[in-house]
């Protein structure tokens, strides 16, 4: 209510100085003044002017001193704020350039240690490998050799059987052409007195 008051005086009071401004043209104009007057009446009125801007001033000030107290303050917090923002960002900057810094110089320990995992596993993966074909090597031979033992009984025993039958045949054919029916009579007699 106060700083209501207060404005419509200052601006009542810009009115008048107007309003007095505005008459003393007129007056200035008035071809029959003389200079002394126009003199005096100047100085009054430019110290009456000089007085009514120093009130709009002063009244202003009073008026507005809250509220530009505030934005200024608000203002300032604002930068200050900004400006913590801006040096937290460059410390989290500087600190993420720092580790991708220290990550780019281990980065060659970590290829190195990378490719020494690989040549090793690499290296366990051939010797499983070679493993795995030597056992598969060694199922298949003994599984030939089995085979083979196997073609070789049979082919022995069918050779034997052969063999066999040909010296039987051979005993026959010698033992029907050397043999007589007397021969054959005894060899019966014989076999039938050991019974």
């Amino acid at each position: 209510m106060k700083k209501t008051f207060v404005l419509l005086v200052l601006i009542g009071l810009i009115c008048a100085n107007a309003s007095h401004a505005v008459a003393q043209e007129e007056h200035g104009e008035k071809a029959g003044q003389k200079v002394e007057e126009r003199h005096e009446e100047s100085a009054v009125h430019l110290a009456a002017r000089w007085v009514n801007f120093a009130i709009l001033i002063g009244g202003l000030a009073y008026v507005l001193r809250k509220p530009m107290a505030a934005f200024f303050h608000t203002r300032r917090n604002d930068i200050i704020t900004g400006l913590q923002r801006a040096q937290d960002a460059q410390a989290s900057a500087k600190a993420r350039m720092d580790e991708i810094e220290q990550r780019l110089a281990s980065l060659g320990a970590e290829v190195s240690a990378l490719r020494a995992d690989a040549d090793h596993e690499s290296l366990l993966d051939r010797e499983k490998i070679l493993a795995e074909a030597k056992r598969e090597v060694d199922r298949v031979v003994e599984q030939s050799r089995q085979e083979i033992e196997r073609i070789a009984r049979t082919v022995e025993r069918e050779i034997k059987e052969n063999v066999a039958d040909q010296v039987i045949e051979r005993a026959g054919n010698q033992l029907r052409t050397v043999m007589t029916q007397d021969d054959q009579n005894r060899v019966v007699l014989r076999f039938i007195k050991k019974l």
